[in-house]
């Protein structure tokens, strides 16, 4: 499994998103779990999620005005996840261990 960090583009309704039904009264919805438990989907998500899918857009757009984009792979002899920071072509620049992206983001100096 990888996940790709790259340019990024504006949210444009599909038409199945479109066809889906909107929430009339802006209450969340309710759904039930295979284990009969039921479970709320609010009818936005948080501030605080809105907040850091805003932080996370504005950096892939600088990173990509830099010529870079972040890969993101599990690494299948480690078993952990690996980050390779590439140019838009493709091309790994450099590869950061998961131990050391915790650690950048700590704060500590890589």
């Amino acid at each position: 499994m990888s996940l790709e960090i790259g340019p990024v583009s504006r949210f444009t309704p599909t038409s199945a998103s479109r066809a889906a039904k909107p929430v009339a009264d802006g209450f969340a919805r309710e759904l039930a779990r295979a284990d009969g438990a039921r479970i709320s989907i609010p009818a936005t998500p948080p501030p605080e999620v809105l907040d850091a899918v805003g932080a996370a857009a504005q950096r892939a757009e600088e990173l990509a005005a830099a010529d870079r984009e972040l890969h993101f792979r599990h690494c299948e002899q480690t078993g952990r996840m690996v980050v390779d920071v590439r140019d838009l072509a493709g091309n790994v620049l450099r590869t950061i261990q998961g131990s050391e992206a915790l650690e950048v983001m700590a704060g500590a100096s890589p």
